[in-house]
């Protein structure tokens, strides 16, 4: 096992985990509880080739969307998370030396951070960076996309007139919602396997990227079938 032999205090933890299934129940379909709970788990998957603290990775995982991106207001919502991170943390009494390791976890692994030039440091926020853009990724990751359009009032399906394996450069960027659920994966899904950081996150991208290939060769074929 490689990451750190730290203790996990599970009663902090469960504590945690209850205010956030709590928190995100009014959040968007695609940033729900399942959500940060899958990406807790594939964070622990991925922690058992590194040397991170696994508590500091879990625990940010949670907390990582626990502000929708509503919500946030005039602030970016990772930014919005990790402050309201830190509210938590001290109720449950961890102390601030980790509170500030978590906060600074959420912030660098953020999608957003990545975007905008930021890199994750720490071994942990790698971690979490690599986990939450491969939850964006392979079946789950299709759903979300369809989910997060719908919530954000997207008012057609799409089509792909793109190469799903060339797709044109990212400009996510630009937009906070893209036109339609299928120019998603063109602006930002399919370029997410190569933002991966870790090894155990490159290998999950490869499998999770080629299913998102394949769906969208055959919507593309269904989508030719009725013209």
């Amino acid at each position: 096992m490689n990451h750190k032999e730290n203790k996990i205090r599970e009663d902090y933890l469960k504590k945690v985990i209850d205010y956030v299934r709590r928190e995100v129940r009014n959040s968007d379909l695609a940033h729900r509880f399942d959500h940060v709970e899958c990406v807790a788990k594939i964070a622990k998957k991925i922690s058992k080739k590194e040397k991170v603290d696994l508590e500091v990775v879990l625990v940010s995982a949670y907390l990582h969307d626990v502000v929708s991106r509503k919500e946030s207001r005039n602030k970016p919502h990772y930014v919005a998370s990790a402050e309201k991170a830190k509210e938590i943390l001290r109720k449950v009494g961890y102390n601030e030396d980790f509170i500030e390791k978590v906060y600074d976890v959420i912030v660098e692994a953020s999608y957003e951070s990545w975007i905008s030039g930021i890199r994750p440091k720490s071994k942990e926020a790698k971690v979490l960076h690599d986990a939450d853009l491969l939850e964006a990724m392979g079946a789950r990751g299709i759903a979300r996309a369809f989910a997060y359009a719908g919530a954000y009032g997207s008012k057609e399906l799409g089509e792909v007139n793109f190469n799903p394996e060339n797709p044109p450069k990212n400009t996510s960027h630009e937009r906070l919602v893209d036109s339609s659920p299928i120019s998603h994966f063109a602006s930002k899904l399919l370029h997410l396997r190569n933002m991966m950081l870790t090894q155990s996150g490159k290998k999950m991208a490869k499998e999770k990227h080629k299913f998102m290939v394949r769906f969208l060769k055959q919507y593309k074929r269904e989508m030719m079938q009725n013209k």
